[in-house]
């Protein structure tokens, strides 16, 4: 028999010591790699936008940090109009954007390599777009010959020439284009250098309540076809799916935060816009935003979006506005998931 000098109560006591500390080291271990994923840093997403009633969901959740639990630092820089927009897009500075189809086109003719995904469809512009102008004028024909502003972008080009339907246009032959800032647009439609202006929220407001003014076409007229939606470089989204997926449950997260404090979200958009919540209220009135479930049907191959987006391309190239050369925005449904 061999003979130890520990009695067994001292051996069990040893036991439970070393049970105690394994415990204890297992428990620093595991609020160790909790506080490290508490204090890593936040992989930061910037994304562009321009004063626009659908985009402002977008500043919200830059405003409330509604990014952060998707492991997201999200940054919105605002531009003044769509064209430095998608300037800062296509020089890098950004690696999305909330944008219109019409201008993620403009993109592939002027960088195809940055042609962007489309990820997600934020809004249906359902009159929110408009051609204004000064009475008596009514109908669009009348603008033939006429001065009409616009800002320099495929999106407004193109609410112009679909404004005369099926007419064959030439709109730097039939009509005299004037370029401009939206802002600047509006101010010399109201002291008569233009006959009409292409406009949209929250710009157009000093015309909704002047009679001297009316719209002569909007985007009701046309509906489907003017869609916001959420664009991301192509590169970008190949070496970090994770970052857009995130940035697309912000979206949803914005939107439930909206729902949840209508007052509050209102009054922040609106501040944001520098309008009244009623004008901002209105305004938001003539947009249409399809749910996640509606998403995947927008996004199809040969879905809504990508219909209208070939109807463009086809106007806009034979206006001579897109060559022939240039590719379609690619529509992507994987990065759905809620």
């Amino acid at each position: 028999m061999v003979k130890t000098d520990i009695p067994p109560s001292t051996s069990a006591t040893s036991r439970r010591l070393v049970g105690a500390v394994a415990l204890a080291v297992t428990t620093i271990v595991a609020a160790g790699l909790a506080l490290v994923k508490l204090t890593r840093p936040m992989s930061e997403l910037r994304l562009a936008i321009v004063s626009w009633p659908g985009y402002e969901y977008f500043y919200l959740a830059e405003l409330k940090q509604l990014a952060r639990p998707f492991g997201l630092e999200l940054r919105v820089p605002q531009y003044g109009s769509l064209i430095d927009q998608r300037q800062a897009y296509e020089r890098g500075d950004v690696q999305a954007m909330a944008t219109t189809v019409p201008e993620a086109l403009a993109v592939c003719h002027e960088k195809p390599a940055r042609c962007p995904l489309l990820v997600l469809v934020l809004d249906v512009s359902n009159g929110a777009d408009r051609v204004m102008a000064r009475a008596p004028l009514s109908r669009p024909e009348q603008l033939l010959g006429r001065r009409v502003g616009l800002e320099r972008t495929v999106l407004q080009d193109y609410i112009l020439l679909r404004s005369f339907g099926e007419r064959s246009i030439d709109l730097a032959r039939d009509v005299t284009l004037v370029y401009d800032g939206p802002e600047a647009l509006i101010q010399r439609l109201r002291n008569g250098d233009l006959d009409a202006v292409v406009t949209y929220p929250p710009h157009d407001a000093p015309l909704s309540s002047d009679p001297r003014f009316q719209a002569v076409f909007s985007s009701r007229q046309i509906p489907g076809e003017i869609a916001d939606v959420l664009a991301v470089d192509p590169a970008f989204a190949r070496s970090n799916p994770g970052q857009v997926k995130a940035l697309v449950q912000t979206w949803w997260a914005a939107r439930d935060y909206a729902r949840r404090h209508p007052q509050e979200a209102r009054d922040v958009m609106a501040q944001r816009q520098q309008i009244s919540p009623s004008q901002y209220q209105s305004t938001d009135q003539g947009l249409s935003y399809p749910e996640a479930r509606q998403q995947r049907f927008l996004l199809a191959p040969d879905g809504p979006v990508m219909r209208a987006m070939r109807r463009m391309a086809r106007l806009m190239r034979a206006s001579g506005r897109l060559s022939g050369e240039t590719p379609l925005p690619v529509l992507r449904q994987d990065f759905l998931q809620r």
